[in-house]
C-alpha cells in the first residue's frame, strides 16, 4: 500500500503533467512562468537563502540588482525545465538538430568512433542538464547514468519512465555498482554524471571562489576504465533554445599515484564548471538542497 501523501503527490503531478502535454510549449512555459513569478515574489520559496548563495560567491562582484536578478532567473529556469522535462516523450531527433545545442552531433559522433572503449560525460546542475543527456541519447550515444530513488515510488517509476522514453540506461546508486559501472564503459558506453554536489567525504577542491567537497567518482571511474572525461555544459537561450559547450577532455594518468590523479581530475573538472557558472549564473542551479558550497548537506 502507497502511503496517502504519495497517491495525493502522485496524482496531483499527473494532473498538472497532462495540462502541460496537451498546451503549446510556449503556453505550457508561460503556465511555468506565472508559478514561478508567484513563488517567488510573492510566496518567497527559498529567496533569501539564494540569494545568499550568490553573495557567497561574488561578493562585491554583484549589485544587490544584480544578485536578484540572478535567484529570479535561476528560478524561473528551474521552473522551465520542469516544464521540459515532463514533455521529454515529445522530443525527437530532428527537434533536437533544430536546436543550437545540435551542433555538437558530430563532435560527439567523431569522439566516440575514436575512442576504444566509453568515456565519461561530466555536466553541472546547469542550463537544462537533464536535456543535455536526452539530447545525447536521441543522437545515438548509448547513455548511462546513476540515480538515486525518490522518496515517492510513485513519482519515483513515473520520472524514471519518462526517462526511459528513450534508450537512457538508468543505475540505482548502491554501495556495489563500481564494477558494473566500469563494465559498461569498457563495452563502449557512455556514462553520464553530475559532481557538482557536497558530500562529506571526498576530494575537496577550489570551486565558484570557494571550498567544495565533492564525489570522486568520475575521476575513480575514468581510471578505472582508462577513459577520457569531456565536461559539457548546456546552456538556456531564451525560453525555448538550448545551447551545450564541449569542454576540453581531462585524461588519467595511469602513471601518477591514484589519490593524487584523482584530485587533480575533480580539481580540472571543477574549475571547468567553475569558469562557465560565473560567466552565466542565472543558468545555475543555486536552489539545490545539496548545495555544494555547503558542508552540512553533505551525505
Amino acid at each position: 500500500m502507497h502511503r496517502p501523501k504519495h497517491v495525493v503527490e502522485y496524482l496531483l503531478f499527473r494532473s498538472i503533467a497532462g495540462l502541460v502535454l496537451i498546451l503549446p510549449l510556449r503556453a505550457a512555459l508561460g503556465l511555468a512562468w506565472l508559478v514561478a513569478a508567484g513563488t517567488h515574489f510573492l510566496g518567497r520559496v527559498n529567496v533569501e537563502r539564494t540569494r545568499n548563495r550568490i553573495r557567497e560567491v561574488f561578493g562585491e562582484q554583484k549589485t544587490e540588482k544584480e544578485v536578484r536578478r540572478i535567484a529570479w532567473l535561476a528560478w524561473r529556469n528551474l521552473c522551465f525545465s520542469a516544464i521540459e522535462q515532463i514533455r521529454f516523450p515529445k522530443l525527437t531527433l530532428a527537434k533536437i538538430r533544430k536546436q543550437p545545442m545540435g551542433s555538437l552531433e558530430g563532435d560527439l559522433k567523431k569522439i566516440m568512433e575514436g575512442c576504444e572503449s566509453g568515456f565519461i560525460m561530466t555536466t553541472a546542475h546547469f542550463g537544462n542538464w537533464e536535456i543535455a543527456a536526452i539530447a545525447g541519447d536521441l543522437i545515438g550515444l548509448p547513455l548511462f547514468t546513476i540515480v538515486r530513488k525518490q522518496k515517492n515510488p510513485l513519482m519515483n517509476d513515473y520520472i524514471n519512465k519518462m526517462r526511459c522514453s528513450f534508450n537512457l540506461e538508468l543505475i540505482y546508486r548502491e554501495s556495489n555498482i563500481w564494477k558494473s559501472v566500469v563494465d559498461r564503459i569498457k563495452q563502449g558506453k557512455v556514462l553520464a554524471i553530475l559532481p557538482d554536489v557536497n558530500v562529506r567525504k571526498g576530494a575537496t577542491v577550489d570551486y565558484l571562489n570557494n571550498k567544495a567537497t565533492v564525489a570522486p567518482g568520475a575521476a575513480h571511474f575514468a581510471q578505472l576504465a582508462n577513459c577520457p572525461i569531456y565536461p559539457v555544459m548546456a546552456r538556456r537561450i531564451g525560453w525555448t533554445q538550448h545551447d551545450a559547450t564541449l569542454l576540453a577532455p581531462i585524461l588519467p594518468d595511469p602513471e601518477a599515484d591514484k589519490k593524487a590523479d584523482q584530485q587533480r581530475i575533480m580539481q580540472e573538472i571543477m574549475a571547468a564548471f567553475s569558469k562557465e557558472v560565473l560567466k552565466a549564473p542565472e543558468q545555475y542551479f543555486w536552489y539545490n538542497k545539496r548545495w555544494v558550497l555547503d558542508p552540512k548537506s553533505g551525505n
